[in-house]
C-alpha cells in the first residue's frame, strides 16, 4: 500500500510503500531508512484537520489509519520529537 503523509516539520509530503496489515509504528521505521528521521528523534503521526496539530488515531494497522483518514478527510501527519535520555557526544 502506498500511503502519503505531511511532514508538519518540514513541509512538504512523503509518500511511502508500506505493509497495510503491518502496525502502524512500522511507519517510523520507514521514515527512519529513508532518512527522514535520526535515531534521535521518533514521530508522531495521526490526522490533522488544520495542518498544524496532530490527533492520534488508535488504529491497529495502517490500513485502518487509512481508512480512518479518509473517513474523516482529514491527510495522514507526522512531527519529530527527540528521544530524551540521549546524550550530545
Amino acid at each position: 500500500m502506498r500511503i502519503r503523509l505531511l511532514d508538519l516539520d518540514r513541509g512538504g509530503a512523503v509518500e511511502l510503500e508500506v505493509d497495510e496489515k503491518a502496525h502502524p509504528t512500522s511507519i517510523i521505521e520507514k521514515l527512519r531508512e529513508m532518512g527522514l528521521v535520526s535515531r534521535y528523534e521518533t514521530v508522531m503521526f495521526g490526522v490533522t484537520p488544520n495542518g498544524r496539530q496532530i490527533f492520534y488515531v488508535p488504529a491497529a494497522t495502517i490500513e485502518q489509519l487509512v481508512a480512518y483518514s479518509n473517513q474523516t478527510k482529514q491527510p495522514i501527519s507526522f512531527r519529530r520529537f527527540p528521544i530524551h535520555g540521549y546524550g550530545k557526544s
